[in-house]
């Protein structure tokens, strides 16, 4: 079926998709975009199913949201290139209406029509991330990623098992980070017909510090920017490694202090702490009572209170009780030791 044909179909009652087993229409304006782009590029749409009805109508089995952003398109509801379909030259039209779609009629019982719907939407498997990534820009990058995934000793033990690229995927998005980029899909592209070994030699010191200190990968993203972070310290993280994850585990069990930390920096905190052999405080939080202490030796202005060191004003709320001295130099969890901190100056006093 032609294109311009299956437009007319559908403006003539000829095909409907408003049937009740559709869905509803589910495509973004970008993804309507992508159809049409794809219309424009010569690059061939999956094939349409319909249901031949006792009345000879055309009922979309699948196929609707493709066919919602042709119809979009033909009416001048979303636009190509910045331009409506009005606004391209009579040469153009005419090549998108003679462009073919696949399309197959079925017809027969309700009950063939209700097993036939059923397949189309669920024998599918949907590819995944790095499928897609590696279906678009596979070259001599991803192959060496992949056999860096399946031989990589330490990869194996720290990522486990893998499925459908599972494993490659996080790898990518790590490589990305390390190299400040935004997007693994464009990092993938520009590198499409390199060699992985640079990127293999970057990443692998750090997983094989995860796999020296770490007794299992469960925070694997903490884990890995602490390998980053403390690189030239793995020596003396892998003499404390049997305390470190012993507090570690102890500090995942206790539901009620997870709740109450940023997880990130209380592992770090942690860590810090064993691999120092800094005497700490036993109690590490601060209680709601402490705060109300703070909050009453402030003057407020409108129910706001300032931050100690931004100085801007906060609803008591917005404010979280942080340690003067940190916890994990030796700072006591006492009232003397105690500030009031906006979320975003806590945040970054932590980075320090």
């Amino acid at each position: 079926m032609k294109l311009k044909e299956l437009y007319e179909k559908i403006n003539d009652g000829k095909i409907v998709s408003d049937i009740e087993l559709q869905r509803e229409i589910i495509y973004s304006t970008d993804k309507q975009k992508l159809v049409i782009d794809s219309i424009f590029k010569g690059v061939p749409l999956p094939a349409f199913y319909f249901w031949k009805n006792e009345n000879g109508i055309l009922e979309v089995l699948d196929g609707k949201q493709r066919i919602e952003a042709i119809k979009n398109f033909y009416q001048n509801h979303i636009q190509y290139e910045g331009k409506n379909w009005k606004q391209f030259d009579a040469e153009t039209q005419e090549k998108i209406n003679e462009t073919t779609i696949s399309d197959i009629i079925c017809s027969g019982t309700e009950e063939l029509k209700r097993d036939i719907f059923f397949r189309i939407n669920t024998l599918g498997v949907p590819l995944s991330q790095f499928e897609v990534l590696n279906g678009l820009y596979h070259g001599e990058y991803l192959r060496g990623l992949t056999v860096c995934v399946k031989n990589d000793k330490d990869i194996l033990n720290v990522l486990g098992t893998n499925s459908r690229g599972k494993n490659q995927l996080w790898i990518l998005k790590m490589i990305v980070v390390l190299k400040n980029q935004k997007d693994v899909g464009e990092y993938v592209k520009a590198n499409q017909h390199k060699s992985f070994e640079d990127d293999q030699r970057l990443i692998t010191k750090h997983i094989r510090f995860i796999r020296e200190v770490f007794d299992n990968a469960k925070e694997l993203d903490i884990y890995f920017n602490l390998a980053v972070k403390y690189e030239k310290d793995v020596s003396i993280w892998k003499e404390n490694k049997t305390e470190i994850n012993k507090k570690i585990m102890e500090y995942l069990k206790d539901k009620m202090r997870l709740a109450m930390t940023d997880k990130a920096k209380e592992i770090e905190d942690i860590i810090q702490v064993t691999v120092q052999g800094i005497s700490v405080d036993t109690k590490r939080l601060f209680t709601v009572d402490d705060k109300q202490i703070l909050l009453r030796e402030q003057v407020s202005d409108n129910d706001k209170y300032k931050c100690a060191i931004c100085k801007k004003s906060f609803y008591k709320e917005e404010l979280q009780v942080d340690h003067i001295e940190a916890w994990s130099k030796g700072g006591r969890t006492v009232l003397s030791n105690a500030q009031l901190l906006c979320k975003s100056c806590n945040i970054k006093k932590s980075n320090f």
